[in-house]
């Protein structure tokens, strides 16, 4: 009785614990010759503008056909955009941590995406509330489609796919769709599904196309010629003499409407993100020519856009929307630390912003920050600078077993504190000194118990029956406990 008591506590205490298998924060190097800011409280202050985010834009409700659904307001607070739909998902992936995860809020607002659908199975790109969408909304806007895609993959790895719930499969079933309706026939992006007159770059995800390469491995060819092409436009669009570019631009590259405006503004971060994720030389060079041209004799307090495309200011907008980008292309030289640092603080400075500069003020700070890693490409368990690296095919990695129970092991090369952390159907122990963990039932029966030295360490719990259990390490005086799911 007095077992069943403790574990009845147990279970009350770990409710609320949160099953990710990627933890903000990660505070990641990205490689690749990248940077990220180094002010050493960047991850607890970005987390707080997301909390001040959610309370202010993320809004719970009942979508048609009587579904529950979430959106994220838009500048005219009772619209939703589908570009806010892309953005709210690929937050709720990284925020996600030890304590809380956002799966519920991820999925809740894919519903409100499925909730609006074209002829193509795409979102309309504008909606009245919960309702449908305005006269002026209809189709899709192409770069939400990119986003949310691209947050569909990350989430299969951050919160594991089910046969209920297959994440991986959804993300393909909208990359196909977007192959199909959304890339023109010369493998440039369209604007949307129905529009195919001009080009907007700052619709150019690199690392989503690159997601889509390896995930639509049977179309790999089509999506490098989608990368080749689209990056050959944007190349033709970077203005000589201010390295900045436009918010849409002809086939050729050419200046359409739109200068380095709202639009435009995304661009930097589209090009820092896929230098950071996987070294586009392409990306480093657009981003080179915008330092030298542009922002090597800026300061921070300086910036204010909109800009003419020859670098002059058209208005005094002192925003995160032109900050944070320009902090992210900062990042692909270790010789603009202090510069980036710098922008760091001025972009983690700006409160109380409407919607589109708050939600670029995250997902730029994110990636600034190291906590947007390619999570198809990394290890999972707890982040920061000090987590270890952990793979089956390390050559230090070697297998034991206790009691059926099978354990991949890589001894780090340094291991900072002792640390228990969920995974989907396993648990990563980090440990400084001995340490034994044991896998519980429900019933409170010891399943499997292990014996580790100092290291770090995978056990894998994917052979025991699908359930909950509870897995416990005991490192000398000191103890942690973790609910971890077997699906």
């Amino acid at each position: 009785m007095a077992k069943n008591v403790v574990f009845l506590l147990v279970l009350s205490a770990l409710a609320a614990h949160s099953e990710v298998n990627f933890p903000y924060p990660q505070e990641k190097s990205y490689g690749n010759g990248t940077i990220n800011t180094t002010s050493s409280d960047r991850s607890t202050k970005l987390k707080n503008k997301f909390d001040s985010f959610l309370s202010k834009f993320y809004e719970t409700g009942t979508c048609p056909n009587n579904r529950s659904c979430a959106r994220i307001k838009w500048d005219e607070t009772d619209k939703t955009v589908s570009e806010g739909i892309g953005y709210g998902m690929l937050m709720m992936v990284y925020f996600s941590d030890n304590t809380r995860s956002y799966k519920d809020e991820f999925d809740l607002l894919w519903a409100y995406y499925q909730s609006f659908l074209n002829d193509n199975k795409l979102m309309n790109w504008k909606i009245n509330g919960f309702s449908g969408f305005t006269n002026d909304g209809k189709n899709a806007a192409t770069d939400a489609e990119v986003d949310v895609a691209l947050a569909l993959v990350m989430a299969h790895y951050q919160f594991g796919s089910t046969s209920n719930k297959n994440y991986l499969d959804t993300a393909k079933s909208l990359i196909s769709k977007i192959r199909l309706h959304e890339v023109s026939t010369n493998n440039l992006l369209k604007p949307g599904d129905t529009w195919d007159s001009e080009r907007n770059p700052s619709y150019l995800s690199f690392v989503a196309f690159e997601i889509f390469k390896e995930v639509e491995s049977s179309q790999a060819a089509k999506w490098q010629s989608v990368i080749d092409a689209n990056y050959a436009m944007l190349i033709a669009n970077q203005n000589s003499t201010s390295g900045l570019f436009s918010d849409w631009c002809k086939d050729n590259g050419s200046h359409s409407r739109g200068a380095y405006e709202y639009d435009a503004a995304r661009t930097p971060w589209r090009l820092a993100w896929a230098n950071a994720w996987y070294g586009h030389a392409n990306a480093k060079t657009l981003l080179t020519n915008l330092y030298t041209k542009f922002l090597q004799n800026k300061n921070a307090s300086e910036i204010a856009g909109p800009y003419a495309l020859t670098g002059g200011n058209t208005s005094n907008h002192k925003n995160s929307t032109f900050v944070g980008p320009f902090t992210n292309a900062l990042s692909y030289s270790s010789t603009n630390q202090a510069k980036m640092d710098t922008y760091w603080n001025t972009l983690i400075g700006f409160n109380n912003e409407p919607y589109y500069s708050a939600a670029l003020q995250l997902l730029t700070g994110l990636l600034a920050s190291g906590n947007m890693p390619n999570l198809a490409k990394s290890t999972p368990g707890n982040g920061g600078p000090s987590s270890s690296s952990i793979s089956s095919s390390s050559s230090n990695s070697v297998s034991s077993s206790s009691s059926g129970g099978n354990t991949s092991v890589i001894l780090p090369q340094a291991v900072s504190s002792n640390r228990l952390n969920a995974m989907q159907n396993a648990v990563n122990l980090q440990a400084i000194d001995n340490a034994e963990v044991q896998i519980f039932d429900l019933n409170g029966n010891v399943v499997r118990t292990f014996s580790f030295a100092r290291g770090s360490y995978v056990v894998y719990m994917a052979d025991l029956p699908k359930g909950l259990y509870i897995v416990k390490a005991q490192f000398g005086n000191q103890r942690e406990i973790l609910q971890v799911p077997v699906r």
